[in-house]
């Protein structure tokens, strides 16, 4: 995620937001990441560093003084960012009004249904290691109306793809097969442990999936495995190396650790 900022600010220390992987280096930044992530910022984005933060380094003391205020006398959080709005004046009023009606949204959710929305956010943003103990959480809610064996299912599911996109594919194997023991039906878990399988021969799956893998539409999951396989080796990544691999010794050498550098980078920022 990248930000441009227009209004001048003597920011000496910028705000970090690790989940995005930016620095805010202004007011505007900050309400711009306010209003684009809801899921991010209602419920803990405002405490100390980030009161400091506004006090110090952009100078607006009077919504400093405010926040805190608020804080002390327990007004909510989303109060507190629509406040951020509309001091800072970066969006209209039709728009702090709009926001308002997203966090008002939200709030009515299922308390699972949130908590699996802030995990989900997450995952999506690759933050996988920040989002595995928000879905374990979720494991520990009684059943109702919401909360059934399809919910459990998809928690375990959603478990099984963040492991595995760790390269912990032995946890991810676990989690789908607690998904499968919710959904004994649902043949993508089946296809997903299949291809966990195919990436880690080692792993050590259940006898009765073999079975289960010889009446389920092997073929069709080879395609998929084959098609993906040939869509790696046009990915932008791989050429990158290809093209890498054409330089002088001296120059290979200066851009592979470059490119290790940078995939490092970027696995510590799923964690």
């Amino acid at each position: 995620m990248s930000l441009i900022y227009c209004r001048t600010e003597p920011v000496m220390n910028p705000f970090e937001v690790p989940e995005l992987g930016v620095h805010l280096h202004s007011s505007q930044e900050l309400c711009y990441v306010i209003y684009e992530n809801p899921l991010l910022v209602m419920d803990d984005f405002i405490d100390n560093r980030l009161i400091q933060f506004i006090r110090d380094d952009l100078n607006m003391e009077a919504l400093a003084d405010r926040l805190e205020s608020g804080r002390r006398s327990g007004e909510s959080s989303d109060n507190l960012l629509l406040t951020i709005l509309s001091h800072c004046q970066y969006y209209l009023s039709s728009e702090v009004s709009k926001y308002r009606q997203t966090l008002i949204q939200m709030r009515k959710k299922h308390p699972a249904e949130y908590r699996k929305a802030k995990a989900d956010y997450l995952f999506e943003r690759k933050q996988y290691g920040r989002a595995i103990p928000l879905y374990e959480k979720l494991l520990e809610f009684d059943k109702d109306t919401v909360v059934n064996d399809r919910f459990f299912c998809r928690i375990w599911c959603c478990l099984g793809a963040c492991h595995a996109r760790l390269f912990q594919f032995d946890r991810a194997c676990r989690a789908y097969d607690r998904a499968f023991s919710y959904d004994n039906r649902n043949e993508e878990i089946l296809e997903r442990m299949y291809f966990l399988k195919a990436l880690a021969p080692e792993l050590s799956i259940d006898s009765r999936y073999q079975v289960i893998f010889s009446g389920a539409n092997q073929k069709g999951w080879e395609k998929k495995m084959a098609d993906a396989r040939a869509k790696g080796w046009e990915s932008p990544q791989v050429k990158e190396l290809d093209e890498l691999f054409q330089r002088d010794p001296v120059k290979r050498l200066s851009g592979a650790a470059e490119i290790v550098k940078r995939w490092k980078q970027d696995y510590r920022g799923m964690l």
